[in-house]
């Protein structure tokens, strides 16, 4: 917040004074988004708490058949990316210009303890939690998104490996949207891919590549059962699939 009382009183009041002004107007935790900006999106892992400071956020999930579902609206004092999860079940995008103040994820508890409303939502981000992933466990029966998940990597991995590069690494440039839709999966369903494959042990994110192969011959066992791999995949190009990539 951009203070104003720069007064002195002879005292070097002022002179501390303008130092909290150019400390608190470069607060690296404030984030600003213009109207339309998103957040973060399905599939994100999630890094922070989120504080609207001013604007207001819209919370939504894009279902398989494209239909829009709104959550909720975030407005002011409000709290967002709450939940028990690892990863982001939905998308947050600013409806008007909105300042957000961000929080590590481990001072959730001190944020909420004296705050009924923002624990209330809390709670209600759990439970929506939960029954999104009974939902996504029951789609995952029927379409098996590891398995599409897993042979997409091996695939980009021995690409990879024969131009010359690391295939225990894949570059985190792709968006999450594009790699859903080549494979035929909702954006749920990836997110959901992704923590299985994680808490099998067989992938990790690397800050500084994206996301870690641990156990290749593992994955390469899963993709092995890719029988209801969609048509499109299974018969893409290389042009497609560098487009993918790219």
């Amino acid at each position: 917040m951009l203070r104003m009382d720069i007064a002195g009183d002879g005292n070097g009041a002022g002179a501390a004074n303008v130092a909290a002004l150019t400390i608190q107007d470069t607060d690296t935790s404030l984030r600003t988004l213009a109207r339309n900006e998103l957040l973060f999106e399905a599939g994100d892992i999630k890094t922070k708490v989120y504080r609207v400071e001013s604007g207001a956020l819209c919370i939504y999930r894009i279902h398989p058949d494209l239909r829009i579902e709104i959550i909720e609206h975030v407005l002011a004092g409000e709290l967002v990316g709450m939940g028990f999860l690892d990863r982001h079940t939905a998308n947050a995008r600013a409806t008007v210009d909105a300042t957000i103040r961000c929080f590590e994820r481990d001072a959730l508890e001190g944020l909420i303890e004296d705050d009924p409303h923002n624990k209330a939502r809390y709670h209600d981000a759990v439970e929506r939690e939960f029954a999104f992933r009974r939902e996504s466990l029951a789609s995952a029966a029927r379409e098996r998104p590891m398995v599409r998940l897993a042979a997409f990597l091996v695939a980009v991995s021995h690409r990879i490996r024969d131009e010359g590069g690391d295939p225990s690494f894949i570059d985190d440039s792709v968006d999450c949207g594009v790699i859903a839709d080549f494979l035929g999966l909702s954006v749920d369903l990836l997110a959901l891919a992704l923590m299985q494959l994680e808490m099998r042990g067989l992938i990790e994110t690397a800050p500084l590549h994206g996301l870690r192969l641990k156990d290749v011959p593992a994955l390469e066992s899963i993709a092995e059962e890719r029988e209801n791999v969609p048509v499109k995949w299974a018969a893409a190009t290389d042009e497609e699939w560098r487009a993918t990539l790219q």
